[in-house]
């Protein structure tokens, strides 16, 4: 127990450096603060308004395919709400502990179980990762120095994922012959490790992929999935112009999938620093003005925050939850999980 709760500062701290470390490169390699804020002084509010509006429509639709997979067994209202509390604890707190609150507010909506909302969560960060890296290539078009290789890459990367989707397809449709399978490949190339809890994780995983198990149900998944995007990439776009840029859809897009591979990186809660630098390095590859770049990470990461807050407490009145009994429950599931795993 005591290991573990030295990894969990560990990882705090890691994500602490890797924040500040981002910030400070923003700052000394792309715009000073000053010119940031002079470029805030003319922001667009009719165009920020959209943006904002953008937002919304895309937390709309995240809850309308996170009901889908939880094969639309609880309330809307309810699924909206956990979901948007889970987002805002994600916004405040390290550790990502607003997927768990999400999976136990869930998993006391019956029948829902924690375990159920657990994979469909990961399910759903599966699939917007696939469809980020298969969106990507076409990004790459409006970038006129990029190398080859790294050209061919993205591509490859994208085939790539098609071919996860139609692996991961294959086996929610074989649970038991994919599970047996994971089970034998463990013990061959892995055997340190604790085979039944990784076989179960994955058995969960394929759980969650239900839904992609019919054609119809895998139809509605994946387009769902696209829609997901579209309200973000409107966002994205007018909020851009909000700063003074004049983006393309394509550049638009790019900076989109650019945002979307910076929450791999360890960082402080909202993912503030690696955001920032993944999104101005992005426009800075389109030959965008520096100080407007920045000002515009800034700008829709505080719009970002600000909406996912918003909605939180929302939610938090919805469900009749106290922010403490959330946060308690979160923290407790954390601490199970982390003395019994190995």
């Amino acid at each position: 127990m005591e290991q573990n709760t030295r990894k969990g500062q560990w990882q705090l701290w890691v994500g602490l450096f890797i924040g500040v470390a981002c910030l400070a490169a923003v700052f000394i390699f792309y715009a000073r603060p000053g010119e940031i804020i002079d470029s805030l002084r003319h922001v667009h509010l009719g165009y920020l308004a959209i943006g904002a509006l953008g937002i919304v429509a895309f937390l709309f639709l995240r809850a309308v395919r996170w009901r889908f997979m939880l094969d639309s067994g609880p309330p809307f209202s309810q699924v909206f709400h956990i979901q948007n509390i889970g987002y805002m604890l994600t916004q405040l707190l390290p550790f990502r502990l607003g997927d768990v609150a999400r999976a136990i507010l869930i998993g006391n909506v019956p029948p829902i179980t924690i375990a159920q909302g657990i994979s469909t969560m990961v399910v759903e960060r599966l699939l917007d990762m696939l469809l980020i890296v298969v969106l990507l290539p076409f990004t790459l078009s409006g970038i006129t120095t990029l190398p080859d290789w790294m050209r061919s890459f993205a591509v490859f990367s994208g085939f790539a994922a098609i071919g996860g989707i139609v692996v991961l397809v294959i086996a929610a449709n074989q649970r038991e012959r994919a599970t047996r399978l994971a089970d034998g490949v463990l013990a061959r190339l892995l055997p340190f490790l604790d085979r039944a809890a990784w076989v179960r994780r994955f058995d969960e995983l394929l759980i969650g992929l239900k839904s992609l198990t019919t054609l119809r149900d895998g139809l509605i998944l994946t387009i769902l999935s696209i829609l997901i995007w579209v309200p973000i990439l409107v966002a994205y776009f007018f909020t851009m112009r909000a700063v003074g840029l004049n983006p393309t859809w394509v550049m638009a897009g790019f900076v989109v999938c650019a945002a979307a591979f910076s929450v791999a990186v360890p960082s402080t809660p909202g993912q503030a620093g690696p955001f920032h630098f993944a999104v101005i390095t992005a426009l800075q590859l389109y030959g965008q003005p520096a100080a407007p770049s920045a000002a515009f990470a800034f700008l829709y990461h505080v719009l970002n925050i600000v909406m996912m807050l918003l909605f939180g407490v929302i939610g938090i009145l919805g469900t009749g939850v106290t922010f403490r009994h959330v946060l308690n429950s979160a923290q407790s599931f954390v601490s199970r999980q982390r003395a019994e795993t190995p």
